[in-house]
Order: C-alpha cells, then structure tokens, then sequence
C-alpha cells in the first residue's frame, strides 16, 4: 500500500514537471514573439524631475508624462498596452477639458494612436504565479483586461479647473510596427467655450524587446 502511494505520489509529480516544462517553452515562444515596448524620454525631450519623465507647456498648461510607472497589477501590461502616468496641471486660467481622444501617440510614420478608454480596453493578459507550487498545476494566470486597478488609476475625463490638476494613467495600444521614436500629442481645449487653445508635443524613444 505504502509503495503504491509512493508511486502515486511520483506520478503525480512527474506530470507537475511536464506540464510546467510545457507551458514554460510555449510562453517563452509567445514572449519572444511578442513585441514589448519601453518608453522613455527621448535625447531632445524636456525632463521633468521624477523617474523617466518628460514635459511639455503651452498657454499655462503643463503636462509631466512618467513612462515606466506601471508597478500595479497586470505587471506585465507592458507586452499589449503602453501605460503612461500623467500629470496635467492647468494655470491657463480657463477650465481645461480633459478627454482621452484629445491625447495621442504619434508614429513616425504619422500613425495616430489615440488614448483608449480604459473601460473599453479589450484582451487578455497572461500573469506567472509565484511561487508556482501554491496553486497546484497553475503556473500562469489567465488575466482579463481591464484589471480594477488599470480602471482605478486611469486618468478621469471631465475638466481641470484653473489652478488645478489631476494625474493617472493613459493606455495606448503599441505601434504595429518597430520604430525608435513617437511623439505624444495633446490639444488644449477650454471647457467652457469648446476652442482649442494650445497643444504640446513630448517626444520619446521606444526600446523594443
């Protein structure tokens, strides 16, 4: 009975150790594949004072863009979007509206990448659980985007008061093709009136992995 169990018991492990070889090859071909896309600051870019961050002014409205800020949950979100933390302070002295079409990634090839709506943001994501043995035969967690954090730290759409400012996160979907460089663009545009009044421009560099 006792070298019956141990067998069992060896059995079971063995299959534990195939199935972990298994999804180890297929999602290290998947991560090869995959195109992940690091944003930072370009040479030409203004820096602003916290990590990997850059700004641009216009008209009394500065906007502070932190690449590299995603530390939440999924941690790998950097492999289907590009997180950007953003701070948008506004001495315009006008109400700013703040709308996620009005925030865009531009290509070099003059692709737009518009800011997505975090409640529409659609896929899935796979998360490595650690340590992998808690969980039985799971070593990787399929993740539905959005997570309620990427929901909770988004930036909000409405309006900044004057003298006022708001920060989060924009996703942007990653450029289909490789390229060094793309350019972040925003209009500013006054709430009360709807005219636009001003835009900024922050370059930065992608390194792909």
């Amino acid at each position: 009975m006792a070298s019956n169990l141990l067998v069992s018991r060896d059995g079971v492990a063995a299959r534990r150790l195939v199935v972990a070889m298994v999804l180890a090859c297929v999602f290290s071909i998947a991560g090869c594949a995959a195109k992940r896309a690091v944003v930072v600051p370009a040479p030409d870019a203004t820096l602003a004072s916290l990590p990997n961050s850059a700004q641009g002014t216009d008209k009394g409205v500065i906007i502070v863009l932190q690449a590299n800020a995603w530390h939440d949950f999924p941690q790998t979100l950097d492999r289907e979007l590009i997180p950007l933390r953003v701070t948008i302070r506004n001495h315009s002295g006008r109400p700013l509206a703040v709308r996620y079409d009005d925030f865009v990634l531009v290509g070099m090839d003059n692709h737009r990448y518009s800011g997505i709506p975090p409640d529409q943001i659609k896929g899935n994501n796979y998360e490595r659980l650690s340590p992998y043995w808690a969980y039985s035969d799971a070593y990787y967690v399929d993740v539905r985007l959005p997570t309620e954090a990427m929901l909770q730290q988004s930036i909000s759409q409405g309006v900044v008061a004057d003298s006022a400012e708001t920060s989060g996160f924009l996703y942007f979907h990653t450029p289909t093709e490789r390229q060094p460089a793309i350019t972040f663009s925003t209009v500013l545009v006054d709430a009360r009136t709807g005219q636009r009044f001003g835009s900024i421009d922050v370059p930065l560099r992608i390194e792909w992995f």
